[in-house]
């Protein structure tokens, strides 16, 4: 029995052992890499981009320019030659027509322009669309990336309790054979032992789903291996009033809601121009022949024309009315929408920056913690040795000390996405 467990426990650190080998021989990448190719692969991105260049595509100068359009036709008649009814003796007559035609739009109470000025709207629109698509990527894979990299460090820190519970196990094996201990100190320290190592293992598949999901996140496959180095770096302490200053003229999403304003706008003057006549101007060049049966004569005109078309919707059973009233309470709402945005944008901003500001000053005081708390544990360590202090006492400090690593981490984290986060909302990461 004993020496089943010395095998199990030997097994495990040894696979465990061969984990940094493992990291060492992937591809090491930095985050910047890591957010050029989500940019470069993601499919939900591409898809945005492609709607953009449709957007682009729909801004011509068609309602500025006439319209030509050409037609031909020939036209065969059979008719019967006198009281026979055989097909043989039925006549023909041809009839043969063309021309072109072009009709140019000159005044349709200005809809060309507001349809033209429009389609520029939509067009940047779909721009802000791409924009947000990037920042929400953005957010996704620093979020994904800084996460690897608090399980790494979470990793280091139950590796070194597990060194610790070895040395203990060992430390207690020993004075139980001098017969020291009692047999129950010893099964403490071996259930702390197995609990230690299966925290590491647990530890390690939590890393190991955190690089998967990145993976997935850079379209790059699941068995794709990566490995980072890296470590969590605040940047200096921003201010509130530079940030939402910023956060009302480059935010993204209000920048898109109020380029909805404008196509409201737009569509309110489209659906008053219908109050306005319509004038066409058209012109273009006919041509038809006619031939006769049982004879050699035929008929023939030829010919250009040109004219005024002018066209004026007088009554339409106040469909027009109805229509415009519905523009003017759309672009209400659409004015509406923006405050309501602003107002929940601004909310998130400060909520935001109140977690940043607490997060920061909790890890501070972790980081602390964390010293304090690996010097503690040293000096646990080697009055357990000397047999000052007890394995219960002795596993306080262990818990501690990852208690005081956990703290600080996730503080840290939640400090830097609080970072990243402002940074997206005064739309820093699209500039």
């Amino acid at each position: 029995m004993k020496m089943n467990s010395r095998y199990h426990s030997k097994l495990i650190l040894l696979i465990l052992s061969m984990l940094p080998a493992l990291l060492n021989g992937q591809d090491h990448i930095t985050l910047d890499s890591c957010i050029m190719q989500a940019l470069e692969r993601n499919y939900s991105l591409k898809m945005t981009r492609n709607d953009q260049q449709i957007a682009g595509n729909n801004i011509t100068a068609a309602p500025f320019l006439p319209a030509i359009t050409a037609t031909g036709r020939q036209l065969q008649e059979d008719e019967m030659a006198g009281n026979t009814n055989t097909p043989e003796e039925s006549v023909k007559t041809l009839t043969y027509s063309g021309g072109v035609a072009m009709t140019w739009k000159i005044f349709d109470g200005l809809a060309m322009f507001s349809t033209y000025s429009r389609q520029k709207q939509l067009f940047a629109q779909s721009i802000q669309r791409v924009r947000i698509e990037v920042e929400n990527l953005v957010m996704d894979v620093c979020s994904e990336y800084y996460n690897i990299i608090v399980q790494q460090h979470l990793l280091e820190s139950e590796l070194t309790s597990l060194s610790l519970s070895k040395s203990r196990y060992a430390n207690a094996e020993e004075k139980y054979l001098l017969g020291v201990i009692s047999g129950l100190d010893l099964q403490q320290a071996r259930l702390d032992l197995n609990t230690d190592s299966s925290r590491v293992l647990n530890q390690e598949e939590t890393v190991r789903s955190a690089y998967i999901r990145l993976a997935n996140l850079l379209n790059a496959g699941a068995d794709t291996r990566y490995s980072i180095k890296d470590t969590i770096l605040l940047s200096n302490e921003m201010n509130y009033d530079t940030l939402k200053s910023r956060t009302l003229h480059y935010n993204n999403t209000l920048i898109l809601v109020r380029q909805g304003e404008s196509v409201s706008e737009k569509d309110l003057q489209l659906v008053r121009a219908s109050r306005y006549p319509s004038l066409n101007f058209t012109t273009g060049y006919s041509l038809a022949r006619y031939e006769y049966p049982y004879t050699d004569y035929f008929s023939q005109s030829k010919g250009m024309y040109y004219g005024f078309n002018l066209s004026w919707n007088i009554f339409s059973g106040f469909e027009t009315k109805r229509k415009i009233a519905n523009a003017k309470l759309d672009l209400e709402n659409s004015r509406l929408a923006y405050l309501d945005a602003e107002n929940a944008i601004l909310g998130d901003l400060s909520l935001l920056y109140n977690s940043y500001k607490n997060n920061l000053i909790i890890s501070s005081f972790e980081s602390e913690s964390v010293v304090v708390a690996e010097k503690s544990l040293e000096v646990a360590m080697e009055r357990y040795r000397l047999g000052s202090l007890s394995g219960l006492e002795f596993r306080e400090y262990q818990n501690k000390y990852l208690e005081a690593t956990n703290r600080k981490l996730t503080a840290l984290y939640q400090a830097k996405m609080s970072e990243i986060g402002l940074r997206l909302l005064c739309g820093e990461i699209t500039e």
